[in-house]
This record gives structure tokens, sequence and C-alpha cells, in this order.
């Protein structure tokens, strides 16, 4: 068991070097979309309703 670990250490760094970047990249992606500043560019008038700011400020008027 060890000695297939050591043979395959470079792969297992790598691999978990790889999990760990889309494990980050997922969690700011989550973290942007429940702060709304995900496509959001505070500009109304050129929204496509792609924000739920923009679609509660059409809905107003």
């Amino acid at each position: 068991m060890f000695a297939w670990i050591a043979e395959n250490a470079a792969t297992i760094i790598a691999a978990a070097a790889v999990l760990i970047l889309v494990g980050a990249a997922v969690f700011s992606l989550v973290r942007q979309k429940k702060k709304s500043k995900g496509r959001c560019t505070g500009n109304c008038a050129s929204c496509a309703g792609c924000c739920p700011y923009c679609v509660d400020t059409r809905e107003r008027e």
C-alpha cells in the first residue's frame, strides 16, 4: 500500500491541488451568487432581468 502511494505521489498531489482549486472556485461562485454580485452591473436600464434587484425595480414602475 505504501509503495503504491510512494509511486503515485506526484499524481496524488496534482489531483489534490486541482480539487482544491475547483473547490475554491465553486465556493467563490456560490458566495458571489449569495451576495447578488454575479452578473449585476447596477444599471437596470440595460439589464436583461438577470438580477433580482432589477426585476424588483421594474415591477415597481
